[in-house]
């Protein structure tokens, strides 16, 4: 039998707290999970919404692990790098503010980085800062692979995911195109709509497609998995790897 190939990590920060990092790392790691995946769920904020998340009634509708990453700082590069072994995919739900050294520390070992946000003003005054930091990363990854004689990898995709998107206002739809133009940070092709069954998802402890009346949002959410599996040039469904 092959070697398990050690699992892709996808970070999910911003700048600002409220952004919608936690409800976009839940949903990514229970519609993965679904899809047959060895998920872990990395909760790097000390706040642990996303422990919380998991655990609720007993984690019974959740199909991931969790593991509490928030104590360790700029070393959680290297425990994710020992947690890599037993999972496909580790979602990183990063504490807010780039200044974080377990988000610094995240996305030196990421292969995708996420960057929720909400179309408002307040929201998208933080964007600069994160995407500042991911080229930060770039650079000091390019840096590392010459002074090691390497050559350098590609850098790690990242994308911004507009959510709470209320595109039926003319403010919300400018913004949204007004982000659309950054190539560098391309926006993820469907954004996560303003839904109750977003925040309501929690309550069952599970992604949206354990909310009832929750077609739409699952639709959005599927949307993002196949947009984030197609990215990281894995299967959809893991069951076509094992067959491979």
């Amino acid at each position: 039998m092959a070697a398990k190939r050690p699992a892709v990590v996808i970070s999910v920060f911003n700048e600002k707290g409220g952004s919608g990092k936690t409800t976009t790392a839940c949903q990514l790691a229970g519609t993965l999970g679904r899809r047959g995946y060895d998920v872990c769920v990395a909760d790097c904020d000390a706040q642990e919404t996303a422990t919380k998340w998991l655990q609720r009634l007993g984690g019974k509708n959740f199909p991931a692990s969790l593991w509490s990453g928030h104590g360790y700082g700029a070393d959680v590069a290297m425990q994710l790098g020992v947690q890599a072994s037993k999972y496909d995919i580790i979602v990183v739900d990063c504490a807010p503010s780039v200044e974080q050294a377990s988000t610094w520390g995240a996305l030196l070992v990421s292969s995708l980085a996420i960057i929720p946000t909400r179309l408002n003003m307040g929201d998208l005054a933080a964007l600069p800062a994160a995407k500042r930091l991911v080229r930060k990363v770039w650079d000091t990854l390019h840096e590392n692979a010459v002074q090691a004689g390497r050559t350098p990898a590609p850098n790690f995709p990242a994308r911004v995911l507009p959510v709470a998107a209320r595109l039926h206002l003319k403010d919300e739809e400018k913004a949204l195109e007004s982000q659309s133009k950054d190539k560098e940070f391309p926006l993820a092709s469907v954004p996560l709509g303003d839904r109750k069954a977003y925040p309501r998802s929690m309550i069952y402890g599970s992604s949206v497609h354990n909310v009832p009346n929750s077609a739409d949002s699952i639709r959005e959410v599927e949307a993002l998995v196949d947009e984030v599996l197609t990215i990281l040039k894995m299967p959809l469904q893991r069951e076509e790897r094992l067959a491979a």
